[in-house]
């Protein structure tokens, strides 16, 4: 396979995401009581490494309880579709009166087989699935009215994925939100870019949010970029789309009716003094510095689409900084 090498490297940046998310919630930044159960080992985060991960958490939960709420303002059902899912907790997260109405997750199949173990092995997760759960393909899948998890390959997505979302009841005419988190960086642009229009062509009423990193070509970048190359790791899309306006002009000159990017350090600029004051009880950031440097590496993304006049005057106001949506 082509790209099997590479692949092995990519599922491994799952673990390592979720030590550092099951980190800063056992540190007291956010509740996820979910992470732990997803983690082998738990490990202890830098502060730095715990801010960056609140930030990321918060700013995406942020975005899909913005987006959840305003669809039910506007008496519409809604989806939610996580490309590259991993150990992702926001199916258990949204046990609340926002929860989507169907909730899919897609990822590579060494990937959802452990997660699908996981959930039945599991009582207090196997608790929270819907009644009737099927798995199927080995137990790499998990299929239900509400929750489902498919293997696959993002690369195949137009023409794989898009036909078993259809087949398992994603309707392409409700408004649904896809979310990838550092994974269409590591396709080639010919699939990504292809990926995102897909999205626009195939489903009219549309939330994309994305979490990736940018801005390669400085001191720092040049060093991120070397060291995840070290570990096997090539950021395919960070040369063509580099900075905060690439990522806007990406999704705009893909399909997409308006879109938005922002960086790490400008969201955690615009967090309330109060939340900065309950964060900094947790933990006092001595670095700062480092920390803002660290955040202009990285950006949540935001692009949507839809016909519906009410549903995007609701998605115009959503921003990640927006503490108080979840």
């Amino acid at each position: 396979m082509e790209y099997a090498g590479e692949d092995v490297h990519i599922r491994a940046t799952n673990d390592d995401a979720a030590v550092s998310r099951c980190s800063a919630s056992k540190a007291g930044y956010f509740a996820d009581p979910f992470i732990p159960l997803f983690v082998k080992r738990a490990e202890r985060r830098s502060p730095v490494i715990n801010r960056g991960s609140y930030c990321r958490f918060i700013g995406i939960q942020n975005v899909i309880q913005q987006f959840l709420r305003a669809c039910k303002q506007c008496d519409l059902s809604s989806q939610i579709v996580v490309l590259g899912s991993g150990s992702d907790t926001t199916y258990f997260l949204l046990k609340t009166d926002y929860a989507p109405t169907r909730f899919v997750e897609i990822d590579f199949p060494e990937i959802t087989s452990v997660k699908c173990m996981k959930l039945h092995r599991n009582s207090r997760l196997r608790s929270l699935l819907p009644e009737g759960c099927q798995t199927g393909r080995g137990g790499a899948e998990l299929y239900s009215d509400q929750y489902t998890i498919l293997a696959g390959d993002l690369r195949q997505f137009e023409s794989d994925i898009v036909p078993r979302l259809l087949e398992t009841g994603l309707r392409s005419d409700v408004p649904t939100l896809f979310l990838s988190e550092c994974v269409l960086i590591y396709l080639d642009p010919q699939f990504s870019d292809r990926l995102i229009a897909s999205v626009s062509q195939q489903w009219p009423s549309a939330f994309f949010v994305t979490y990736e990193q940018i801005q390669p070509h400085d001191a720092f970048g040049q060093m991120m970029t070397q060291n995840l190359q070290s570990r096997g790791l090539q950021l395919h899309s960070i040369a063509t789309y580099p900075d905060l306006e690439s990522q806007r002009q990406r999704y705009l000159s893909l399909g997409w009716q308006q879109a938005n990017s922002k960086s790490i350090a400008q969201l955690h600029r615009e967090l309330p003094v109060s939340e900065i004051q309950r964060i900094n009880r947790l933990e006092f950031l001595d670095e700062l510095e480092e920390f803002n440097l660290l955040g202009d590496h990285y950006c949540i993304t935001w692009s949507f689409q839809s016909s519906n006049s009410q549903i995007i005057n609701h998605w115009r106001n959503i921003t990640p900084s927006h503490i108080g949506a979840s």
